[in-house]
């Protein structure tokens, strides 16, 4: 009875205990969120932060909690979950008009003008004489019609925006917008003048102190950008990419003595400073060659610095000579003697990278995967790891990975470059395009983040854009070859002619082989694109007869008379030019090549025979000979051998595979050409034409889920391309998936590019069809039909015929 009392008592006080907990829930998130408030008060974000996640936990309706997280992540800079927090407040309460203002000002942090706008239009209709929120509106209007080349756009809100630019000096966001208009009107005092006026708001602003070297750059006044450019080196220390602007920008005046001189001031004697020397290593092997640069390490090393760092950096110039082996044996001995430390950790990347070139990816992960387990945000092992997950598909995952890395590097150029590449891989090309963006901006306009940014936005059709690109990123390291073969290629385009003349005179003011050679082929463009075929000849051969043009020039001749349709000049230039140089096998090939064109491929077949007699490692030569055989319907099966023999001769040729994979697709071996794309894409699924044929096979000719789902992945790249083989691939693999409203955007696209392929035909008839647009299905199959024989056996034209019989049963008819 006792022992039966006992058991009362304590199941009567768990029940009270449970009660009160249930009674206690929102009292306890109460408490969370007072914690977290004084963690805020304190200055401990990270802190604040789990309290206020603790709070959601028990009450997810709490507004107060969920905006202070809100606020706490936007300012520390973590805009995407921020953005998300806010969102939720507008979910709980679509009124909540801070909520909505503040998801305007962070879409417009974060470049995502379309959503700036719109909220900023919802909080504006409630409450219209929100200045900031008007900027908002006319940043967002200004920046779409920039990237639309929309100039009567970019007018009218460069037109706004001064009129608030007066009435709100003090917005920096409006004032961005002045600024840029000036710069791009060329108007480089005024905009000096607003961009001093800004700097005094935000001294530290890195955006608006890059472009006032930009500007001082377009004003010729070099005192200005060099001193700029050291008050940038000595405002942020912790920044190394301000540094590497300067020593670009010494380079690029030919101040190479100065620049070494500023990297080795840099070096402090007694400091344990080791980038520094790093620093100037690099410079030394970019330089003055590789060599130089080890017998700079050589030299520190001989005075009694033995750090493993040192022994690293030469071991790696060492493995760039070619001495990889040696290389990889020193790096081996660093990390077997060292203790665990941060430059040990270091050099087991470095080995890491050096093991992954090799071929031996399996020793490269397992290093990575020891220096994660010292420290988790190895910043170095991170990346690398990244970019393996990117290569395997795990975009996801890499995704996380390197946020995490960003979060402690927020302005590293390369996470923010390989985060690009990640999107890219996932068919995102918004979140690529904007952190391509960013990478610009924290390289400090470096060429080589601009230079990819600005091809991104070509691809897209916004030449504008990319041309403010490339100027910007010139104006720090003027007469960059890399960047100004580009912007002339953009005149080309834009055909403004006197413009891309300036840029081929800049290129020859080099005097130096490259540019020489670049200079000679954008001229020889610039006449083609204005149809004046005959001057550019004329000029191409002067420098041939001058002996300034070597065999690019006389290449460019024959190109010239090919695409003016002349054939028969063409190879009587290709026989003089032989004439003179017989036994020169490049000749030769151009010659074989013209007579292919000029419709005599028992010549160029001998031709191509014979290169090979002397040399069948001639990777150009195999592959011309099988198009040459191939192009005879009755020798298919020569053509097929022909590159069996080429494998045997270069076994590692992805070119000579690919060509295999070809071949066996059309003979109907489609796994044996799946398993050689499966194979090509392992060694390179970067390549986006391999995706492209390993998704297309995949989707086309297997059925079982494991295959789509596999396509699907690999293909996510191909989103939004502008290349109709791939609106194909993807736009296919969507409807495969039931995604019709992607497939039917896409595929119609591929057939306005591969509108005689009868396949893409069909896969946008069965579209058509699954969205009930029977009469449009019709016309497709029809289309389809009438690019194929009647007797073509193959499966999609034989339900082509079904479905076309079916539809026409039904009384559909074309237009109906």
């Amino acid at each position: 009875m006792a022992l039966r009392k006992t058991f009362t008592a304590i199941a009567l006080s768990i029940s009270l205990a449970a009660l009160a907990g249930c009674d206690s829930a929102e009292e306890r998130a109460e408490k969370f969120y007072q914690s977290g408030l004084q963690y805020l008060e304190a200055g401990d974000i990270d802190r604040a932060l789990v309290e206020f996640r603790n709070v959601f936990k028990l009450n997810g309706q709490h507004r107060d909690a969920r905006r202070a997280y809100a606020d706490a992540e936007r300012g520390r800079g973590n805009l995407r979950e921020a953005f998300a927090q806010y969102l939720r407040l507008v979910e709980q309460d679509p009124e909540d008009i801070d909520a909505q203002r503040a998801l305007a000002e962070v879409a417009a942090q974060g470049g995502d003008w379309t959503t700036a706008a719109r909220y900023a239009d919802t909080v504006l209709a409630k409450s219209p004489d929100e200045t900031d929120l008007q900027a908002i509106k006319v940043a967002a209007a200004y920046t779409k019609a920039t990237e639309a080349n929309d100039v009567t756009g970019q007018i009218e809100a460069a037109k706004n925006a001064r009129a608030l630019h007066e009435r709100q000096p003090g917005n920096l966001l409006i004032a961005r917008v002045v600024i840029d208009d000036l710069v791009r009107s060329q108007h480089f005092d005024d905009a000096l003048v607003k961009l001093n006026a800004a700097l005094e708001i935000a001294p530290d602003d890195r955006a608006l102190l890059a472009q006032r070297l930009s500007v001082h750059a377009a004003l010729g006044d070099d005192v200005a950008v060099e001193a700029g450019l050291r008050d940038m080196v000595e405002r942020f220390p912790d920044s190394p990419e301000m540094g590497y602007a300067l020593i670009r920008w010494y380079v690029s005046r030919g101040e190479t003595d100065k620049a070494e001189a500023h990297l080795r001031s840099q070096i402090k004697p007694g400091s344990d400073d080791q980038a520094p020397v790093i620093d100037l290593v690099r410079f030394l092997a970019e330089q003055r060659g590789p060599e130089a640069a080890v017998a700079e390490l050589e030299r520190v090393i001989a005075t009694g610095d033995t750090s493993p760092v040192y022994r690293a950096a030469r071991a790696g110039f060492i493995f760039d000579l070619g001495q990889r082996d040696a290389a990889i044996a020193e790096m081996q001995d660093i990390v077997k003697k060292a203790e665990p430390s941060e430059e040990t950790r270091r050099t087991k990347v470095g080995l890491a990278r050096m093991l992954t070139i090799t071929g031996n990816s399996v020793g490269a992960r397992a290093l990575v995967e020891e220096v994660l387990a010292e420290d988790a945000g190895d910043t170095e092992a991170l990346k690398l790891k990244a970019s393996w997950l990117i290569l395997d598909d795990e975009v996801g995952e890499a995704v996380a990975i390197l946020r995490r890395a960003n979060d402690q590097n927020p302005r590293n150029a390369s996470i923010l470059t390989l985060m690009a590449q990640a999107y890219e891989r996932d068919g995102n090309r918004d979140l690529m395009r904007e952190t391509l963006s960013l990478a610009v901006t924290a390289s400090n306009r470096a060429p080589e983040e601009s230079l990819r940014y600005a091809q991104l936005l070509a691809t897209e059709g916004k030449l504008i854009p990319a041309e403010g690109v490339i100027i910007d990123a010139l104006r720090i390291a003027p007469g960059t070859l890399s960047l100004l073969v580009p912007l002339g290629q953009i005149y080309v385009q834009v055909q403004d002619w006197p413009r891309a003349e300036s840029v081929a005179a800049e290129l020859e003011a080099q005097n130096t082989p490259a540019a020489t050679t670049a200079a000679q082929g954008l001229r020889a463009t610039i006449l083609s694109a204005q149809q004046k075929s005959d001057q550019a000849i004329g000029y191409l051969q002067g420098l041939v007869d001058q002996g300034a043009g070597g065999l690019d020039a006389k290449v460019a001749i024959l190109r010239a008379h090919i695409a003016g349709g002349r054939i028969n000049q063409a190879l009587t230039y290709s026989e003089s030019l032989l004439a003179e140089n017989p036994d020169d096998p490049d000749l030769r090939f151009i010659d074989a090549s013209v007579r292919a064109l000029a419709g005599q491929p028992d010549k160029a077949e001998a031709a191509y025979r014979s290169l090979l007699e002397d040399d069948k490692t001639r990777l150009p030569v195999w592959l011309a000979l099988a198009r040459t055989v191939v192009a005879d319907p009755v020798r298919s099966n020569e053509a097929s051998a022909l590159i069996d023999e080429a494998l045997i001769a270069l076994p590692d040729s992805s070119e000579l595979k690919w060509a295999k994979a070809g071949f066996l697709e059309r003979s109907g071996n489609i796994d044996g050409a799946i398993e050689i794309y499966e194979s090509l894409y392992k060694q390179n699924s970067a390549n986006p034409v391999i995706a492209n044929n390993l998704a297309s096979l995949l989707s086309t000719y297997r059925t079982d889920p494991d295959s789509l789902a596999r396509a699907e992945v690999i293909a996510r790249r191909l989103r939004g391309s502008t290349l109709a083989p791939y609106q194909d691939t993807y736009g296919w693999i969507a409807y495969q998936r039931g995604n019709y409203d992607d497939a039917v955007e896409e595929l119609e696209k591929a057939v306005a590019g591969l509108g005689r392929d009868p396949i893409v035909r069909f896969h946008l008839a069965m579209t058509y069809l699954a969205l009930d647009r029977k009469s449009d299905a019709l016309a497709q199959f029809h289309e389809a039909l009438s690019r194929a024989k009647e007797d073509d056996p193959r499966d999609f034209l034989v339900t082509a015929r079904q479905e076309v019989q079916r539809l026409e049963t039904e009384g559909v008819t074309v237009g109906n």
